[in-house]
């Protein structure tokens, strides 16, 4: 089992799908496909789009054999809808079309689907509630796995919420957890700091080195007033997450330590979303404040808690997007007592920055920085590089030769380990 990046030509996610259902009947393998970008084009530009050196649709699909039979289709007007190619009228555009009916008669590929492999772990388990698989719980599947693995060890999940707590320990290397989707394959609990540590409150604590994710959502719905309620601790070097989802209260997300990535993924929180003391980069992400019962005066996304400048350490926010939670009365928490911070000093050299994301009107762009009693300290470093969106500090730019330093080769010199795992990234600027 993979995940596989298709790039198709139309004009609508309908008119896509059909050809995509239609590949995944002809294949006889049960298909879930995700549009992950798309471009809109008016129908009058229809024939346009299929003459493109271009896709209008990059769709990721969790099955080699749809993926492999679409691309072996042959080019179609499958991919454009007849109630769009009925609208097209000027001489120009039926010009066009006739072009288009030429190139596909005498079979050029020019249109050709194109399907590669973005993640492709194959699972070496499978994890049901229903017992369709070898094991009902993810913790016996972790504790069946290899001890000290040099390949990846593949966990397929199925859907479903499985409560439980699941600890990766460190003799288990090179796991891999692959869910049926954010939101489909949970795994949740409800502990919060109370006689025990945050890492034992976790939901999934890793430890291993080289733990992948990818496709599935971790909850911690305990009590917020006790404690960190943390979804995930994260003290594993080299671990990557892809289109996962995080929830939580307060202390959501630790990335203790180590270098990690965090690809495509939602993270759902009100105070110290994400805190600890790793070389982290969340590439693609949205970022949620919320607005609980229990909610402080003011919140920080970020507890980051570098405390020697000697250390490689810091938070990195790459293309990401920082917004209210969905279904949030107030969309915009603004400024003083229901503020959003992007950070609070952890250590006397606290590290984040903000690149070429979107900060949204729900943070407060006059003060970055969020201490509760003294100024933080002049050490720490917050930086913003070509970021937008009313939540943006221009004070605070740092320049590009600065911003390069917290790309995903340079901070954490992702080129070496990012491509092992086949978790998509992208290792400069976009």
């Amino acid at each position: 089992m993979g995940i596989y990046e298709c790039r198709l030509f139309g004009t609508d996610e309908e008119d896509i799908s059909l050809a995509i259902n239609t590949a995944s009947l002809a294949g006889r393998n049960p298909l879930t496909h995700q549009f992950v970008s798309h471009v809109h084009l008016p129908s009058y530009l229809a024939p346009l789009a299929l003459i493109s050196s271009s896709p209008k649709y990059v769709v990721l699909l969790r099955s080699a054999s749809v993926a492999n039979y679409l691309a072996k289709m042959p080019p179609s007007t499958t991919y454009v809808s007849r109630e769009t190619m009925q609208k097209v009228s000027n001489v120009l555009t039926w010009f066009i079309n006739l072009i288009c009916v030429v190139l596909l008669i005498l079979g050029l590929t020019i249109l050709k689907p194109k399907c590669t492999p973005v993640f492709e772990i194959h699972p070496s388990v499978v994890v049901a509630q229903d017992g369709s698989g070898q094991f009902t719980t993810v913790s016996a599947a972790v504790a069946a796995a290899p001890s000290h693995s040099r390949k990846p060890f593949g966990i397929f999940i199925k859907p479903g919420v499985y409560y439980e707590n699941v600890r990766v320990p460190e003799e288990k290397t090179r796991l891999a957890f692959i869910g049926a989707g954010m939101g489909v394959t949970v795994i949740s609990s409800n502990r919060s700091k109370t006689n025990i540590s945050e890492d034992g409150a976790a939901t999934l604590e890793i430890k291993g080195e080289g733990f992948v994710a990818i496709d599935l959502s971790l909850e911690n719905s305990g009590d917020p007033t006790t404690g960190y309620t943390v979804s995930l601790a994260n003290d594993a070097d080299r671990t990557a997450f892809h289109g996962c989802s995080f929830k939580g209260h307060k202390g959501v997300v630790k990335a203790g330590q180590g270098s990690q990535f965090y690809g495509n993924s939602h993270i759902y929180g009100v105070v110290d979303v994400i805190w600890g003391n790793a070389a982290a980069v969340f590439q693609k992400c949205v970022l949620y404040a919320e607005k609980g019962e229990h909610q402080q005066p003011a919140g920080a996304l970020t507890f980051q808690k570098r405390s020697s400048p000697l250390m490689k350490t810091g938070f990195v926010f790459h293309g990401c997007s920082v917004a209210a939670a969905p279904g949030s009365a107030d969309q915009t928490l603004g400024s003083g007592s229901s503020a959003v911070f992007l950070a609070r000093p952890g250590g006397p050299f606290s590290r984040v920055v903000f690149m070429e994301c979107y900060l949204g009107g729900v943070l407060d762009p006059a003060a970055g920085w969020l201490s509760e009693s003294l100024p933080p300290p002049t050490t720490v470093y917050l930086g913003e590089y070509n970021n937008g969106g009313p939540g943006t500090d221009f004070k605070k730019r740092i320049t590009s030769a600065e911003a390069a330093q917290f790309t995903v080769r340079a901070f954490i010199e992702g080129d070496e380990w990012l491509p092992k795992t086949t978790v998509p990234h992208v290792s400069g600027f976009f």
